[in-house]
């Protein structure tokens, strides 16, 4: 069962049964509910998510190709200045 199924009405009647009048066991059941699904991502939020994972992978990567090329290049340099090219 998903997190967020949440017997409302079922949760209210407990309440009531208990003897907690019916307005207050409504307004117990509707926070308990709201704090429940408060921090439950969405596909939508998931499909977001990945989107932006690509972007990062993507630039990580030509981040790995512009330094690999940088060091490379100070190699090239040092060894030039050092005799060893």
């Amino acid at each position: 069962m998903p997190a967020h199924a949440f017997d409302t009405l079922k949760a209210a009647e407990t309440l009531t049964a208990a003897g907690i009048d019916t307005a207050h066991a409504k307004a117990i059941t509707n926070m308990v509910h709201n704090a429940m699904i408060e921090g439950v991502a969405t596909k939508a939020d998931i499909a977001g998510l990945k989107g932006d994972i690509a972007v990062l992978k993507s630039r990580l990567d030509t981040m790995q190709w512009v330094l690999g090329f940088i060091a490379a290049m100070v190699l090239l340099l040092v060894g030039r200045n050092f005799g060893a090219f």
